[in-house]
C-alpha cells in the first residue's frame, strides 16, 4: 500500500482542505420532554443532548441541558412558578487551521520520513505551518450555564370585585456561568520548551422585577390598562489567568503548571448594576382607537454618579380603520386595515464598565538590577462626563389584509436620530493617550420593512403559501465634533454611514505598453508592469492618501427573504431563499501582504498578471505590485438557497398502532446554493475578514443535511 508521501514523490498532490483538515460533519440532537399535572399545578421537564462533529478536524461540541418548569395555583389569589435551566458545554480538542490549509501547496509534505507530522510542509517555508499541527493539542474548553428563576403573582380581584384586573407579579432570577479554557503546547506543536495556559471565569447575575398591572374593560368599549415596573440587576464577572513555560517534559501539561520554570498569573473583576423604573398607560376605545404612553428612568453603573440616569418617554397611536362603519362597503375584499404611529426616545449604554475613569496598567520592570512591578497609565483616557447615548425614533406602520386574509402583511417606515453617540475617538500622541470614549456626533437612520403573506393556492388537499420579507436601511453621520469636519483617522465622514470602505479607486493593472510609453511617470512613477493602477482622484499628479474616497458601506443596503411552502396531503415542502445586497468588504485574499505573494497557494479564480496573461483585474506576484496598500474592496452581496425542508406527518392510523399521539419525519438541507461575485470565502462568514490566529474566524459557512423524527407520546 502506497503512502501519501510516496504518491506525492511520483507526482501526486494533496488537497489540504478536503482531504486533510475537513471531514463529513455530523450533528445529532435528541430531546425528551414530559409535561402534565392537574388543574391547580402544572409541570414540564425536558432533557436535551446535542452532539456536533464539525467539518473541520478538532471542532467538536457536546451540550447537555435540563429544563424544568412548575406552575402552581396555591390559592385563588396566588400563583407561584419556577423555571430552571442548566446547560453543560464541551468544546474540547485541538483544532485544524483552515487558513493554513488554504495557503498550503498541494505538493507540500504531510509527514516526515519517520512518520511524524511535518511542521512546515513547504520545506524551507516557515511562514505557513501544518494545518493539522494543533489537532493533537491538550485543550479543554468547558462551560456551565445555570439559570434559576421564580415568580409570584397576586390577583387582587379575588379579594374584591372592584379590584378585578389588578395584579402584582414579582420575578426573581439568578444566573451562574463558570467556564475554563486550558491548553498546553509541547513538542507536538513545535514548542520545544512547552507552554501552558489556564483561564477560569465566572459570571454571576441577579435580576429582580416588581410589576403592578391593571387591565379592565368598561361598558364593553373602554379598555384601560396600566403597568408600573421597578427592576434592578447586578452582574459580577471574575477571571483568573495563569501561564507557564519552559517545562522539563510534556507530561505535566496544564494539569501541573508549577512544573514550568517561568510562570505568570493575573486576575480581573468587574461589577455592573442597573435600576429601572417604568410606567405605561394603555387605552383602547371600541377596538378602533388605541393609545399608549410610557416613560422609563434607567440607571447604569457604567456612568459616573452625575450622569447615571436617563429618562426615556414614548407614545403610540393605533387606528383600526377596518372596524369603522364607513368601511362596510369594502368588507367583501378587505379583511384588515390598521394604522400605527409611534414616537419615542430610547437610551443605550454602549460602553463597558470603568470607561469613565483613567486606569492603570502594570508589569515587570528592572530597576537598579532588580525586578519590580511598576504601574503606568493605560493608553485609553477616562471620561467622567460620559452619559447615555439617546435615539429618537418615529415609526408609521400599516397592517393590511385582503380576501379573508388570503393576502396579508405589514409595511413599516421608520426614521431615527441618534445623538451623543458613545464612540472611541483617537487622540494626538502629545496627549500621552491613544484614545478616549466620548459622547459626540449625530447620526440619522431611515428604513423600510415590508412583510407579505399569501395563500396562493388552496385546492383540495393541495396548498401553496408564500412569505416575503424585505428590509431597507440607510444611515449616515450628521455631525461629529461640531466643526463640520470629517475624521479620516477613524474613517468617519459626514453624510456617509458609520461603517464604510475608505480606499483608493482601482482603474486596472499597469500593462507593459503603458510603462513603455511612460504613461505612469506623471501618475505613479514607481509603477511597473503588473502593478495595481489607482486613480488620481484629486488630480495632483501623484498617488497618496488624499486619493482615497468612500467606496461603499460594510452593511447591506437591503435584505430580503422568500419562503414558499407547498403542502399535499401529509407532505409539506418548504423552500427559503435569502439575499443581502449593497455591501462591500475588503478582500484579504486579493490584498495579502507582499511578502506572502508567491509563497502560498491561492484560489484558481485569481489569474495573476504575467506578460503572457495580461490581466487587467489581478496584480502580479511581485512584492511591490500593491505598494500603496490597496485593500481590494469587492461586492459582498449574495443570494442563497438557505433552507429546503421536506416533512411527512404520519397518519392517525399509524399513530394508533404505535400508541402515540403524533409523529412526523423530516429531511432538511441548509446553505445549499450561493450566488455571488465574491472571490474567496463565503461573503456571509466572518472568515472573509479572517486573521492569522484564533478559532473564532477559522470556521466556514457549512452546507448541512438534517434528518429528524418528532414523536409526541400520549
Amino acid at each position: 500500500m502506497k503512502t501519501k508521501q510516496t504518491i506525492r514523490l511520483q507526482g501526486g498532490e494533496t488537497d489540504w482542505i478536503y482531504d486533510e483538515v475537513s471531514r463529513t460533519g455530523v450533528i445529532q440532537n435528541h430531546n425528551l420532554s414530559i409535561n402534565g399535572g392537574k388543574e391547580d399545578i402544572r409541570y414540564f421537564v425536558s432533557f436535551d443532548y446535542t452532539g456536533h462533529r464539525g467539518i473541520l478536524k478538532g471542532y467538536n461540541y457536546k451540550r447537555y441541558s435540563l429544563r424544568t418548569n412548575i406552575d402552581a395555583d396555591v390559592a385563588s389569589w396566588l400563583n407561584l412558578g419556577t423555571n430552571t435551566y442548566i446547560t453543560s458545554h464541551n468544546r474540547d480538542g485541538g483544532r485544524a487551521s483552515l487558513v493554513m490549509a488554504e495557503a498550503m501547496s498541494p505538493y507540500g509534505k504531510t509527514t516526515e520520513d519517520d512518520g511524524s507530522m511535518c511542521v512546515y510542509p513547504m520545506y524551507s517555508e516557515s511562514l505557513f505551518y501544518n494545518p493539522l499541527l494543533y489537532t493533537g493539542e491538550d485543550h479543554e474548553r468547558r462551560q456551565w450555564n445555570i439559570n434559576l428563576n421564580g415568580f409570584a403573582r397576586v390577583k387582587f380581584g379575588a379579594f374584591a370585585a372592584a379590584l378585578e384586573g389588578l395584579e402584582y407579579k414579582f420575578n426573581m432570577g439568578y444566573s451562574y456561568a463558570p467556564s475554563r479554557d486550558d491548553y498546553y503546547d509541547g513538542a507536538n506543536q513545535n514548542n520545544q520548551t512547552g507552554y501552558a495556559y489556564a483561564k477560569n471565569t465566572e459570571t454571576q447575575s441577579y435580576t429582580a422585577e416588581n410589576i403592578l398591572s391593571y387591565n379592565r374593560l368598561f361598558a364593553d368599549k373602554h379598555n384601560v390598562g396600566f403597568t408600573a415596573l421597578y427592576a434592578a440587576s447586578r452582574k459580577k464577572y471574575h477571571e483568573t489567568i495563569g501561564t507557564a513555560s519552559k517545562f522539563v517534559n510534556d507530561e505535566l501539561s496544564w494539569h501541573k503548571m508549577g512544573g514550568g520554570a517561568t510562570q505568570t498569573s493575573d486576575t480581573y473583576t468587574d461589577l455592573h448594576t442597573t435600576t429601572s423604573v417604568m410606567g405605561r398607560l394603555n387605552y383602547g376605545f371600541d377596538n378602533r382607537y388605541l393609545f399608549t404612553f410610557s416613560v422609563r428612568r434607567d440607571g447604569s453603573s457604567v456612568f459616573s454618579p452625575d450622569n447615571k440616569y436617563g429618562v426615556f418617554p414614548s407614545v403610540a397611536l393605533g387606528w383600526n380603520i377596518y372596524n369603522e362603519s364607513f368601511m362596510e362597503s369594502t368588507l367583501d375584499y378587505l379583511s384588515n386595515l390598521k394604522l400605527r404611529l409611534s414616537y419615542g426616545k430610547a437610551g443605550n449604554e454602549a460602553i463597558s464598565v470603568y470607561e469613565t475613569i483613567s486606569k492603570m496598567s502594570q508589569g515587570a520592570l528592572t530597576m537598579d538590577g532588580a525586578s519590580t512591578i511598576g504601574l503606568w497609565q493605560s493608553s485609553r483616557m477616562g471620561n467622567p462626563n460620559l452619559s447615555w447615548e439617546t435615539t429618537k425614533t418615529f415609526n408609521i406602520g400599516l397592517d393590511f389584509g385582503f380576501l379573508n386574509q388570503r393576502i396579508n402583511g405589514s409595511v413599516d417606515f421608520y426614521s431615527s436620530r441618534t445623538t451623543d453617540l458613545l464612540l472611541q475617538r483617537n487622540l494626538p500622541k502629545l496627549s500621552s493617550f491613544n484614545n478616549v470614549y466620548d459622547n459626540m456626533g449625530k447620526t440619522a437612520n431611515t428604513g423600510l420593512e415590508i412583510t407579505v403573506n399569501s395563500r396562493n393556492i388552496e385546492k383540495g388537499e393541495f396548498s401553496w403559501t408564500t412569505n416575503l420579507v424585505f428590509s431597507w436601511n440607510k444611515n449616515k453621520i450628521k455631525e461629529l465634533y461640531g466643526d463640520g469636519q470629517d475624521d479620516r483617522a477613524n474613517r468617519w465622514f459626514i453624510g456617509e454611514p458609520i461603517d464604510v470602505v475608505f480606499d483608493y479607486t482601482m482603474v486596472g493593472i499597469w500593462q507593459e505598453d503603458e510603462i513603455a510609453r511612460g504613461d505612469h511617470k506623471t501618475w505613479d512613477p514607481e509603477a511597473q508592469a503588473g502593478d495595481v493602477k489607482l486613480a488620481d482622484i484629486n488630480g495632483d499628479g501623484k498617488i497618496d492618501d488624499d486619493d482615497r474616497s468612500v467606496l461603499g458601506q460594510t452593511t447591506p443596503k437591503w435584505t430580503g427573504g422568500m419562503t414558499n411552502t407547498f403542502a399535499y396531503k401529509n407532505w409539506a415542502l418548504s423552500i427559503f431563499i435569502q439575499t443581502a445586497q449593497g455591501q462591500k468588504r475588503n478582500n484579504p485574499l486579493l490584498a495579502m501582504a507582499g511578502d506572502e505573494m508567491g509563497r502560498r497557494n491561492t484560489t484558481t479564480e485569481i489569474g495573476y498578471w504575467t506578460p503572457e496573461n495580461r490581466s487587467n483585474e489581478y496584480r502580479s506576484l511581485s512584492k511591490t505590485s500593491n505598494r500603496h496598500g490597496y485593500q481590494f474592496p469587492c461586492d459582498a452581496g449574495y443570494t442563497r438557497l438557505k433552507d429546503v425542508t421536506l416533512t411527512y406527518v404520519f397518519p392517525p392510523i399509524i399513530n394508533e398502532k404505535l400508541n402515540i399521539a403524533k409523529m412526523s419525519a423530516y429531511v432538511s438541507g441548509r446553505n445549499l446554493l450561493t450566488f455571488t461575485d465574491w472571490v474567496g470565502w463565503d461573503p456571509e462568514s466572518d472568515i472573509a475578514q479572517r486573521g492569522w490566529s484564533g478559532d473564532s474566524n477559522n470556521y466556514p459557512m457549512t452546507r448541512s443535511f438534517v434528518v429528524g423524527l418528532n414523536i409526541t407520546f400520549k
